[in-house]
């Protein structure tokens, strides 16, 4: 969907930004880009922690963000709360290459790594015994109030997130796990 408002333009903006970020392991980027109630509930320094650890290489596995497909970035329309809330989401196939540092994979090792990916709602395929390439489907809730100063700030959807929960108002979350179930829907029924 090309963007119709100067809302969704900027939403698309920040989600391109966002993942050229996170392929440059910019954190404080990507952090300023947060929505910030989420660090009432979860340390700032803690959040970048957990992206160091998960991006940069470690003893386990090394992942790469490959490059997003401009094109494949959508954005909904925007919504408004009772209590003067805009939201909105936007949803990109974010690919990804890890690689494993220990030794070769088997098969048995394999199929297991595969069966938890795709139960995390990852699609994968191997390219060689100690490598995967990656995709899943995001979504990203865009936000807008107080809070911001009036700004757009973000924070990736995860169902069933309490931290998010906790910051961002039901009637949002719920809009949320529709928005993504619909996706879903979409691109199981794309594939058929």
């Amino acid at each position: 969907m090309l963007a119709q408002s100067a809302d969704q333009k900027k939403i698309l903006e920040d989600s391109q930004t966002f993942m050229s970020m996170v392929q440059k392991k910019d954190y404080d980027g990507m952090m300023n880009l947060t929505y910030p109630a989420i660090f009432e509930k979860i340390d700032r320094d803690m959040m970048i922690r957990g992206f160091k650890m998960l991006l940069e290489e470690n003893d386990y596995f090394k992942i790469d963000v490959l490059d997003l497909d401009k094109q494949r970035l959508k954005v909904s329309d925007i919504f408004n709360t009772d209590e003067n809330i805009k939201y909105a989401f936007a949803s990109y196939p974010m690919e990804m290459k890890m690689t494993f540092n220990s030794e070769d994979l088997d098969e048995k090792k394999k199929k297991v790594l595969m069966n938890v990916m795709e139960m995390q709602g990852v699609r994968a395929k191997f390219l060689d015994d100690n490598s995967v390439e990656a995709n899943k489907l995001i979504i990203v809730i865009a936000l807008n109030d107080k809070s911001t100063g009036n700004t757009w700030k973000y924070l990736n959807y995860y169902d069933g997130n309490r931290a998010y929960a906790s910051v961002v108002p039901a009637e949002v979350m719920k809009k949320a796990k529709e928005y993504y179930a619909n996706l879903l829907t979409k691109e199981k029924e794309n594939a058929n």
